[in-house]
């Protein structure tokens, strides 16, 4: 099952790609949670919220793309520090296919993969950025209120608004866009 949904997350293009990254990581099909969907160069995409790595993922015998796809979707793990360790990969490739795993864990409760994106945020391409960003205001503007919601619910009390690293990475965001 997970092999046929998962591949939606990416252009049609890559799909083949896709599908056998998606198969080397053994995800657990029994736990894939609703998808959000976003717009990348005209094509909507479908990814996953959450998905389960049945065993710790290894890459042997992918190339270099279907890697770089099966750190992406590793970036929607269960785990914290999956993610986090799979962002470390992903915030150079500067694809407009990886850009909406980079920009879906801002507007999550994680403030070291926002803190880890903030400080990569000169190394990401600001058009691939920016054109992500404005062909999907109502996923950005989630993501939006997802950074808002969360600094009040975790971090209000150890941070001002203004000192908050989501607040401070959004407003770089904007102005890229």
């Amino acid at each position: 099952m997970v092999e046929k949904t998962f591949p939606e997350a990416f252009p049609s293009a890559l799909r083949s790609q896709s599908a056998i990254a998606v198969s080397a990581l053994k995800l657990n099909s029994d736990y894939v949670s609703e998808p959000f969907s976003v717009n990348v160069l005209g094509e909507i995409l479908h990814i996953p919220g959450r998905v389960l790595p049945s065993t710790k993922p290894e890459f042997v015998g992918l190339n270099l793309q279907r890697r770089q796809i099966a750190l992406c979707m590793l970036t929607r793990s269960s785990d914290g520090f999956g993610r986090q360790a799979a962002l470390q990969e992903i915030l150079h490739i500067n694809k407009p296919w990886s850009i909406p795993f980079v920009i879906a864990l801002i507007g999550e409760y994680v403030v070291e993969i926002i803190h880890d994106i903030y400080a990569a945020l000169p190394d990401l391409e600001r058009d691939v950025v920016s054109t992500f960003i404005k062909a999907n205001p109502a996923f950005y503007k989630l993501t939006c209120d997802r950074v808002m919601s969360y600094w009040d619910c975790y971090y209000r009390r150890q941070f001002r608004c203004s000192d908050y690293v989501g607040f401070k990475l959004l407003r770089q965001l904007d102005a890229l866009a």
